[in-house]
């Protein structure tokens, strides 16, 4: 159902649409052209009479006015307000320190019922609490399946024995040494197999390598290389000592060559086809 429209105020108009203007004006005390009163009083007073208005009230000194640009600006005579005397300004000042401190009391309450409506926003809806559930108990039995091996003992033993930290270390070791070891096997098969392309020896690669039996890495030997376990760990360098200089420090993360990932990727197959 569409909202209803406001319904628009009265128009008033003589003394009546005059003294709507003044209060106005005196209340508000601020400068304003004939425009900005019409609409700050919602259209009760017609543009055209409040023009009128406003210049009566310049005439009869109630109000002062000054041209700015192509404007004429409007404020309240400021001899006609009443001054306040020195009690009533220092009574004002503690009413306005009162309600500086509230204001600031109400901020505070705001912004921590802020935080809370952010922290309950960002929780799930009740509506989404089943699938959240659902995928929690998914992963916990997912959890618990691989953890079985080790939590099912046999004689007081767990059936499968996790990994130690030097067992660890020595299968990074291994790897590292076999895969510095393929990496430089392809280096010098690539370098010869310039060699020979370059003097004319091998005129057609693919066949030749076909001949040979030689076949590029397959998909597992790429994807490994492209893997985290061989991209060069960050460099790290240990700071000199005091009693003379040292060179730095650099480990390298499962890496046994600096050669890109993609260059020369070949090996051979032992039995051909």
């Amino acid at each position: 159902m569409p909202p209803k429209k406001e319904a628009k105020e009265k128009q008033v108009k003589g003394d009546e649409a005059e003294e709507m203007v003044l209060n106005y004006m005196r209340d508000i005390n601020r400068p304003f052209a004939s425009a900005d009163v019409v609409a700050n009083l919602k259209n009760r007073v017609p543009k055209t009479l409040a023009v009128k208005i406003l210049a009566t009230l310049a005439e009869k000194g109630q109000l002062t006015v000054k041209t700015y640009g192509k404007q004429l600006l409007y404020l309240y005579n400021q001899s006609l307000l009443s001054v306040l005397d020195k009690s009533e300004l220092t009574s004002l000042d503690e009413n306005i320190k009162a309600v500086q401190k509230d204001l600031e009391e109400v901020r505070k309450i705001l912004k921590q019922q802020q935080s809370e409506l952010s922290t309950k926003a960002s929780l799930p809806k009740t509506s989404e609490l089943g699938k959240d559930i659902e995928r929690v108990q998914s992963e916990v039995q997912s959890a618990n399946q691989a953890l079985e091996p080790f939590l099912n003992t046999s004689g007081g033993k767990p059936a499968i024995t996790p990994m130690s930290a030097e067992e660890i270390k020595k299968i990074d070791q291994d790897f590292a040494k076999w895969r510095k070891e393929w990496v430089d096997r392809r280096k010098v098969y690539k370098n010869f197999l310039d060699f020979l392309a370059e003097n004319g020896q091998v005129s057609n690669v693919p066949v030749f390598e076909e001949e040979l039996g030689i076949v590029d890495d397959d998909e597992t030997a790429k994807k490994l290389e492209q893997s985290e376990m061989c991209r060069p760990a960050v460099v790290s360098k240990s700071l000199p000592r005091k009693s003379g200089p040292s060179k730095g420090k650099t480990e390298l993360k499962r890496s046994g060559s600096d050669m890109p990932a993609g260059e020369g990727k070949k090996k051979i197959r032992k039995d051909k086809a």
